[in-house]
């Protein structure tokens, strides 16, 4: 098979699968970008705080779409800066009790439509489908640790 064939196809896929999820996060005002922040925060445990380098990293987003993003999260009264305590000039992103709130209340309509946007796949499918993306994602991350930013919210780096 040519490789063009199969990179298409993942870029396609990637695309039906944002519309997807972004088309249901809507119904609660968000975005997928918006989503992944305060899930991210949410994951990580009391007291539901990570730095803003944490959180574009390992959301693979550009440290500007990641400042956007925040301000308006914050202006929601979603998530709040706060002084980090270990690094004066340095603040962390908590999230509030609004947001935990909002998480747990659209974590199980996420997990319902993402279920429903792999409906095609059976479950051996979906099983084989994740194991060969984990030996295509351990290939890329043993040469490059941290992906490069998406291209989804916010300029690559270096322009």
């Amino acid at each position: 098979m040519a490789p063009v064939a199969v990179i298409a196809r993942l870029g396609r896929a990637t695309a039906y699968i944002d519309a997807g999820v972004n088309a249901r996060l809507s119904e609660f005002g968000l975005t997928r970008g918006s989503w992944d922040v305060l899930a991210s925060l949410r994951r990580s445990g009391p007291p539901h705080r990570l730095s803003p380098t944490q959180l574009y990293l390992g959301l693979m987003r550009t440290s500007g779409a990641m400042t956007h993003r925040l301000s308006g999260l914050e202006r929601a009264g979603l998530i709040r800066r706060i002084p980090d305590p270990q690094d004066g000039r340095g603040l962390l992103v908590e999230l509030t009790r609004k947001g935990a709130a909002l998480v747990d209340r659209v974590a199980p309509a996420h997990l319902e439509n993402e279920r429903t946007l792999l409906a095609p796949l059976s479950d051996e499918e979906q099983a084989a489908l994740i194991n060969l993306l984990r030996k295509l994602l351990a290939a890329f991350e043993e040469e490059r640790p941290a992906p490069p930013p998406t291209g989804r919210g916010g300029r690559p780096r270096g322009r």
